[in-house]
This record gives structure tokens, C-alpha cells and sequence, in this order.
């Protein structure tokens, strides 16, 4: 007899609810919807028992027809917390965790690794915090799970940066407009984030800049994230950059690099003057 795997389980229709998902109830937070794929995952999940369910979520091969994907995980965290199954919910969240380390691998470079630590904790708590919050809050983390988490992620980074005595205007004495004044050698560097030897040579004159400038910088070459398009209206909905996160446009944060990158040279030159 063939060995009953998660594969034999997940069939179209276990839920009994087919192709149109009706019987999966709708998400209430700001009319968000969950992508096809995670309604049919749902609805060919729905109904597996715990272990074959926490089967379906142990598997990491997104070519395997079992794979469930973390908005999917998400909403059956979110099923098994209100059926009180604290053991499912929990099964569910060490899973989705693990799948979280690769992640955060790549994230809170330039930290020391205890302040990297702290931050990804931070960051994990308010996952669990949202995922089991009693209202609709966790929704969009049904609908782009990984997007969540880098937005989390960018406010630990920024909140990490915040010196509260730190009130510095980034805007006294640079207006940055001219369509030249933020051309700069930063612009080419679209996919690059500094190297941990070069954010060691910068980390010093990084605390010397003022605060938005010091968040920009760090944003753009340690977090990675994109300067985006003149217009931030022009920039896709699903990939947060620079000017959406400041709301200005693209020249403004070139401009904005182009500053801090004149600081840093100039503290540079001071110090191998000394």
C-alpha cells in the first residue's frame, strides 16, 4: 500500500468549497484580498486534521503541490488561535519562525550582533503581537506576508537610528532641487548594499550626520531599499522605497544620498588631516 503523505491529503475541493473559495471568510481590513493562490491553498487545507496540516507547513519545496506559503500559514495561525488549539497555533509559529531565519540574515547589517538580535526580536514580537490581536490588524499579513515583515523590519532599523536628542533639521541649508545636484556614484549602485568592511570605514561619520540623513544613508546601503521614482505614485505598490517612505520623489532622495555622502567625504578628510 502507497505510504499517506501530506501530497495524498491536499486534494482540490478537501474543504468542499472548490474553485471560488466561498467558504472562506473575507479579510475586513481596508478591502484587503489574499492572492488566488493563497485562497486555494486555504481551501485545499481547511479541512486536514492537525498533524497533516503541520505535514503540509513543515514543507519548504514551493514546487511541491503540498507547500503552503506563509500568508497561508498566517491565516491558519490565526484559524487555530481562535479555536483555542494552542498546540496547532504554536506548531504553525515555530514553523513560520524558522522560515523567517533566512531573512533575517540579510537584514540589521552594520549592528552590532546583539543590538541584530534584539531587532529581529522586536520585530518577531510584533508579528505575534498583530497575529494574535482579537481584530483585523494581521489581515495584510494574509495578503503579503514578506512585505509585512520588511516594513516591520525598516521601523526596528529606524527606531534603532532615532536619538531622541538628536532634533537636527535634515532640511536647513540644502533644499535639494536641480535635476544634477543628486547625480551622483550613489545612484549606481541601485543593487548594492555596502560591504561590512565599508560601513565600518563610514559607521563613524554615520553618528556625526543628522538624524534623516543618518536614516536615508542607512536605509538605502545597509536595508537596501530602493530610491524609487521621481513621482512615488510611479513606484510598484508592492515594493516600498525610498520616496514612498519619506513621501517625497526620487530626486529629492538622490539629493538627499548626495548630502550625505559630501558629510561623510568631508568628515573623512578632516580625520586623515589629523
Amino acid at each position: 500500500m502507497a505510504k499517506k503523505t501530506a501530497d495524498s491529503l491536499l486534494k482540490p475541493g478537501t474543504a468542499g468549497t472548490g474553485e471560488g473559495h466561498s467558504g472562506i471568510t473575507p479579510l475586513t481590513r481596508r478591502g484587503y484580498k489574499r492572492l488566488p493562490e493563497t485562497e486555494r491553498q486555504i481551501a485545499k487545507a481547511a479541512a486536514l486534521d492537525a498533524k497533516a496540516l503541520l505535514t503540509c507547513a513543515q514543507q519548504r519545496d514551493e514546487a511541491e503541490p503540498e507547500y503552503l506559503a506563509a500568508e497561508t500559514l498566517v491565516h491558519f495561525i490565526r484559524r487555530a488561535d481562535r479555536n483555542n488549539d494552542v498546540k496547532l497555533r504554536d506548531d504553525l509559529f515555530r514553523e513560520l519562525f524558522e522560515r523567517c531565519k533566512p531573512f533575517f540574515r540579510g537584514q540589521f547589517r552594520g549592528f552590532g550582533k546583539e543590538t541584530r538580535e534584539d531587532l529581529q526580536q522586536d520585530v518577531l514580537k510584533k508579528v505575534v503581537e498583530a497575529l494574535l490581536a482579537r481584530d483585523d490588524r494581521a489581515d495584510f499579513m494574509e495578503v503579503r506576508f514578506w512585505w509585512y515583515l520588511k516594513r516591520r523590519t525598516i521601523d526596528a532599523c529606524k527606531s534603532a537610528l532615532a536619538y531622541t536628542d538628536d532634533m537636527e533639521s535634515l532640511d536647513t541649508g540644502y533644499l535639494g532641487q536641480g535635476e544634477s545636484e543628486g547625480r551622483t556614484k550613489l545612484e549606481s549602485q541601485a543593487d548594492k548594499r555596502l560591504s561590512p568592511e565599508e560601513l565600518t570605514m563610514v559607521s563613524e561619520g554615520l553618528a556625526k550626520l543628522p538624524l534623516k540623513l543618518r536614516q536615508v544613508f542607512v536605509l538605502r546601503h545597509v536595508v537596501g531599499m530602493a530610491i524609487g521614482a521621481d513621482d512615488p505614485v510611479d513606484d510598484p505598490p508592492d515594493d516600498l522605497t525610498l520616496a514612498q517612505h519619506f513621501g517625497c520623489s526620487g530626486r529629492t532622495i538622490r539629493s538627499w544620498l548626495k548630502k550625505a555622502d559630501d558629510l561623510l567625504a568631508g568628515l573623512g578628510e578632516k580625520g586623515e588631516g589629523r
